[in-house]
């Protein structure tokens, strides 16, 4: 009886009895009052009263028969779900079968009890309320945790919004300092930085796009970027093929990984394909546990892979690779690759 001590104790139970028999009603009210509960109970008999109640009334509890003269037990559950789901509902029937108290609990019933078991009244509606408690303050938490992720995915929106405007902004810049300057060295350094701009806002529209991610899609990124980069050369005609297996990496190695194949690609395509026809070949794969990055065609000649490794030494390129854990190989043994990039998938 502690429970029902506490219950009596903190609240007066409001509890909608949907009941044709007087003395039915006057001996359920007895039992709970036998047993320390406090309630105040409402007793309807038709289906008109039944559902007026039902939204009009904030109820704890609703008890119902399930036989009565002109209503059915089934109908008012349904009723009673559809207004007030939340709220326990328990048959209290001396005429409720085995295979109709299965249905009523299937359709949403709490529990159910016998009217000549009255005494199981009071434990059967504690444990109702208690469950329903437990219900309602799974709802609330998981209101509370969606309301959080709302909150947090506007931010990441208003993040990403406000990344992109500003790249937009500084692209936009630099390209009316590359249009404005009269010195080729200086616009050509220019045009360098806006590329890897390009590639850092291409990075963030993939990892970004929808929801937000903390895996970036190196594949789709590095097919993208050559796709992106072969068809942006004016004098030369360079079909991309790729051999690329669905690759994803830390989303925290995004910006440096695009810069890295963005800076291999477009050393390849200034030096390795200058002035020529030819087939840019990118292998992506992972091979126990490393990111294998390889660029081929089926053959370059041994000025062309000079000159692309010798232009390619530099501290950026090495800055990137040092971030990444990346080994750069440029085998001068073999003609139809120009460049092989190994990484580790994951952080150790």
């Amino acid at each position: 009886m502690d429970r029902a001590s506490a219950i009596s104790s903190d609240q007066r139970l409001r509890i909608l009895l949907l009941e044709d028999s007087a003395l039915d009603a006057e001996l359920m009210t007895e039992a709970l009052a036998d047993a320390g509960l406090s309630a105040a109970i409402e007793r309807v008999v038709s289906a008109a009263e039944f559902t007026a109640a039902v939204r009009d009334g904030r109820w704890d509890l609703i008890l119902a028969d399930y036989l009565l003269p002109a209503f059915n037990g089934l109908n008012a559950l349904e009723i009673a779900r559809e207004i007030v789901p939340a709220t326990p509902f328990v048959f209290v029937s001396g005429a409720l079968g085995e295979e109709v108290a299965v249905e009523a609990l299937k359709r949403g019933a709490t529990d159910y009890v016998l009217k000549e078991k009255l005494d199981r009244l009071p434990a059967t509606i504690l444990r109702a309320l208690a469950e329903a408690g437990e219900r309602a303050e799974k709802k609330r938490a998981q209101d509370a945790l969606q309301q959080m992720l709302d909150e947090r995915t506007a931010l990441l929106h208003e993040l990403d919004h406000r990344v992109k405007n500003n790249l937009q902004l500084l692209l936009s810049l630099i390209g009316i300092e590359i249009r404005q300057s009269e010195d080729d060295q200086v616009r050509h350094v220019l045009g360098r930085v806006k590329e890897r701009m390009q590639a850092l806002a291409a990075a963030h529209r993939d990892l970004y796009d929808g929801q937000g991610s903390t895996r970036f899609d190196a594949s789709s990124f590095a097919k993208g970027l050559c796709h992106e980069l072969t068809a942006a050369l004016p004098d030369v005609r360079i079909t991309p093929e790729f051999e690329i297996e669905t690759v994803e990496v830390e989303a925290a190695k995004a910006a440096p990984m695009a810069l890295l194949f963005n800076e291999i690609v477009v050393n390849a395509l200034t030096h390795a394909y200058k002035e020529r026809k030819g087939k840019l070949k990118l292998r992506l794969q992972v091979r126990d546990g490393a990111l294998l990055f390889e660029i081929s065609d089926d053959a370059f000649s041994p000025e062309e892979k000079e000159a692309a490794r010798t232009s390619a030494s530099g501290t950026i390129l090495k800055a990137l690779a040092r971030q990444l854990d990346a080994h750069v190989d440029w085998p001068r043994e073999e003609p139809a690759t120009l460049v092989r990039v190994l990484m580790p998938v994951q952080d150790s």
